[in-house]
């Protein structure tokens, strides 16, 4: 099952997440290659991945221990055809759909050419996460104008 095909699938048996930790596996999700599931935080430590994202600015050291510990139970224990439309269902505040959404993007973009499986993974999210199109411009846009900005310092 594709990346796009399993953001827009649902779950049988959903699993309520906290926000927090529904973000941090979408973006875990969206670092992974095509059919490769969900990468483990040792291999994209969450730290580094949620920098930047307002959700998560006052986390502490332990806070990211503890969410690590959290997002790596769930791996270890639910297969990634649940987890996927769990956490997208688990995030019902607009600001958190932002936030995962941001997340998705900025680990995406990251390579310097984006394969077109990852555009349509980006677009089917954006949907998913009910984020309309002039919205998710806007959010791009705000990504992108903070990483030149950062970039030019």
């Amino acid at each position: 099952m594709s990346k796009s095909e399993l953001v827009k699938s649902s779950s049988s048996t959903p699993v309520k997440l906290e926000a927090e930790v529904a973000i941090a596996i979408i973006g875990l999700f969206s670092a992974s290659s095509e059919d490769e599931g969900i990468i483990s935080p040792e291999e994209y430590p969450l730290p580094e991945m949620l920098e930047g994202i307002d959700l998560f600015e006052n986390f502490s050291e332990e806070d990211f221990d503890k969410l690590t510990a959290k997002v790596n139970a769930l791996i270890g224990e639910q297969k990634v055809e649940n987890l996927i439309p769990s956490a997208i269902a688990s995030l019902t505040k607009k600001s958190n759909r932002e936030a995962a959404y941001i997340t998705a993007i900025l680990i995406v973009g990251m390579e310097e050419e984006i394969p077109e499986s990852e555009e349509d993974y980006l677009f089917d999210l954006q949907e998913v996460l009910k984020i309309s199109d002039d919205r998710a411009e806007e959010l791009i846009d705000e990504v992108f104008e903070e990483y030149e900005e950062e970039e030019e310092e």
